[in-house]
């Protein structure tokens, strides 16, 4: 894989829950590294993160349904932007969020973004700032700076996706910034 190539699964279309059972059941873990290793390998390459930000939705807003918590992400991470740039339509700090369902049916998401231009005292700003026009408690929001862990970082947010016997895998989980937004 090149520099450049795109990786080779489409994940702009989630495979639909629906359909699961035509795929039968999810693979053994020893079957799905190295699908898993190639999305680590496009992620690192290609998207190169080096942030990672958690995002714990506070009790008022917690949600077992995923279109819900999704929009309340959006809602965040609108604020999150917003505090970083002004025209954050137009110059949109990308990112691939991945949806995670903890201990109980709630969801909750970390998140993997490239900081670019901005200075890490930025981005900690920007989260402050999200935290107070949310309205959200402290713990909600944890950014992380990534460094020679970067290996485990892609295990613990590639852990939850299911890859089923034909190659596929349930990409409903992740979630790139465009079509959080809409861009």
């Amino acid at each position: 894989m090149t520099h450049r190539q795109p990786f080779h699964q489409n994940l702009k279309t989630p495979i639909s829950n629906k359909t699961i059972e035509s795929y039968g059941q999810k693979m053994e873990s020893y079957v799905s590294v190295p699908i898993k290793e190639e999305f680590n390998k496009w992620l690192n390459d290609i998207f190169q993160p080096t942030y990672f930000l958690t995002v714990q939705l506070p009790d008022n807003k917690k949600s077992a349904n995923l279109d819900n918590a999704k929009e309340h992400l959006r809602n965040i991470m609108k604020a999150f932007e917003k505090s970083l740039m002004n025209n954050w339509n137009r110059h949109h700090l990308r990112f691939i969020a991945f949806a995670e369902n903890g201990i109980s049916t709630d969801w909750h998401f970390h998140i993997l973004f490239n900081q670019g231009k901005f200075i890490e005292q930025e981005l900690q700003n920007a989260v402050l700032a999200a935290t107070i026009r949310e309205n959200l408690p402290f713990y909600c929001l944890k950014l992380d700076k990534i460094d020679e862990n970067m290996l485990t970082v892609d295990s613990y947010c590639t852990k939850e996706i299911k890859i089923y016997w034909n190659g596929k895998f349930d990409s409903d989980r992740i979630i790139f910034s465009e079509c959080l937004f809409g861009l």
